[in-house]
């Protein structure tokens, strides 16, 4: 690896890229202009009786944790296998590669493994998520007992479980059927949990570092899978344009929708950007713009209109956030796309066509909006049920003839007011203590890597105003995991962790 890296060092490409990239950090497009502000961030939950009951609860059980852990030190087959993986560790790759790994790195290749067991293990392919997290639960517990490791508590824990107990009080008060009911409340609710799963896991610099890397390295490869697909003409799985485009294919990559790949993309753009931005070492910003160029691509080939225009926002917000200047840059960028490759203007300027409007109000958007606020007008305060309405579950049960294409919509047809404030409170409390985690944070490379997962955040929940985007597992996954890789570094930043 040492002689690899001293060769590209010594290469004529890598010096040229160098000199470029230091002749743009003194320009006034490229300069960075990151506000060092730091605001102490209160951290009210540890004011209330219940982590002070918590809290007391670990104390009287660390008494019980402490003999245990003593005597499992002591032991002596412990203490071989230790001498046993230490050494392995030392000497060969393969136990350094296991010395640095974390389960917690599996959750970016989330859309990997779930496209691999429906392919090749379809009997695992609708259980392997949870027997992950159950995995993932007994690691962190074992954790606490073996090493430790004490609950992490954040801001975001009790309005989490409020919001899981509204639903599954909506659940019990309106369940028409059973089985349709819970298969909803765990649509909505249980991936939300790999908040806490991710918290936990993160627990220094390192890791979070490698976790976000993670996350850059899988999306990236999906974008170039997306323009692999763009390019060889790969058909397309459904009838995804209006007879009135010349569109001949879209981006889906493995994730099977272009709309599902636009967002998980869209999400992910403005952290490699951000990596990009904050990132030290020539040869990882080489490979974080990189894959940033891998995922803009594909979400180019997407042609997914809601995607386009949130992804873009998205990286305008992060240079809000980061160097103003820039705007300029992405701004013209994005104009002459627009401009000058007839594929995409001919996808966005169509949505302003009379064809368009007539098409959105016969079936489209619009009509399905429309349907769906009739529906909730049936029941206001509590909906249709769970699992009802415009979602991926009453599609399977044969409850409804399409999808809303609004999350929102969506939510109040199936839960009513209830059910929307609910969501809508946590989005906004989320976002709240999220952007207070970062100002909280003292490093400003770190915080400038916190700013591209928040932007990415901004634009996912923006982009659920016109697609279900909650409704895709992983979406939800990698959603609730960068705002807890966001709230773990803080922790980190603050603690000294790293």
């Amino acid at each position: 690896m040492n002689t690899l890296r001293k060769w590209i060092y010594n290469s004529a490409i890598y010096n040229f890229i160098l000199a470029f990239c230091r002749l743009a950090e003194k320009s006034f497009f490229f300069k960075p202009t990151v506000y060092a502000t730091y605001n102490e961030k209160q951290e009210i939950y540890q004011h209330t009786a219940i982590y002070k009951s918590l809290s007391f609860i670990g104390k009287f059980f660390e008494k019980f944790f402490a003999k245990l852990r003593l005597a499992w030190e002591s032991s002596i087959i412990v203490g071989f296998l230790k001498d046993l993986m230490g050494t392995i560790a030392k000497n060969t790759l393969i136990g350094k590669m296991i010395k640095q790994f974390n389960i917690v790195y599996l959750i970016p290749f989330y859309v990997y493994i779930d496209f691999f067991t429906r392919k090749y293990i379809p009997s695992v392919s609708s259980i392997w998520d949870e027997l992950l997290f159950v995995v993932m639960v007994l690691w962190i517990i074992a954790r606490r007992i073996l090493r430790n490791k004490k609950y992490r508590f954040t801001s975001l824990d009790l309005p989490i479980v409020l919001f899981a107990m509204v639903y599954l009080f909506l659940l019990f008060v309106n369940s028409p059927e059973l089985d349709v009911a819970i298969e909803g409340y765990r649509a909505v609710v249980q991936y939300i949990f790999w908040f806490f799963i991710v918290v936990q896991l993160i627990d220094t610099k390192e890791v979070a570092y490698r976790m976000v890397w993670a996350f850059i390295i899988a999306i990236g490869l999906l974008g170039l899978h997306g323009m692999y697909q763009y390019f060889t003409h790969a058909p397309m799985l459904g009838n995804w344009v209006d007879s009135g485009e010349t569109i001949t294919t879209r981006a889906y990559s493995i994730i099977k929708s272009p709309n599902a790949l636009g967002s998980v993309l869209v999400l992910n753009i403005p952290v490699a950007l951000s990596m990009f931005i904050a990132e030290k070492d020539i040869l990882k910003k080489i490979l974080a713009i990189l894959f940033t160029s891998f995922m803009g691509f594909g979400l180019l080939f997407t042609f997914t209109r809601g995607a386009w225009v949130v992804g873009f926002f998205a990286v305008i917000l992060l240079f809000i956030f980061v160097s103003r200047r820039l705007i300029i840059v992405i701004a013209t960028m994005a104009t002459a796309a627009l401009i000058y490759i007839n594929a995409l203007w001919s996808r966005a300027s169509y949505l302003f066509t009379p064809e368009y409007q007539a098409k959105a109000a016969r079936g489209g958007r619009t009509y399905r909006w429309a349907a769906a606020l009739t529906e909730w007008s049936e029941s206001k305060a509590i909906g249709l049920g769970l699992g009802r309405y415009g979602g991926a579950v009453a599609m399977n049960h044969k409850l409804s003839q399409f999808y809303v294409d609004n999350y929102y919509v969506k939510t109040i047809a199936e839960v009513g007011l209830i059910g929307l404030i609910s969501l809508l409170l946590l989005i906004i409390i989320t976002i709240r203590q999220v952007y207070l985690y970062i100002k909280n944070t003292k490093d400003i490379t770190v915080r400038i890597l916190m700013y591209g997962m928040f932007s990415g955040i901004l634009a996912v929940v923006g982009h659920n105003f016109v697609e279900n985007i909650f409704e895709s597992p992983f979406m939800v996954t990698y959603f609730w995991s960068y705002v807890a890789i966001i709230i773990a570094m803080n922790k980190i930043d603050c603690s000294k962790e790293a």
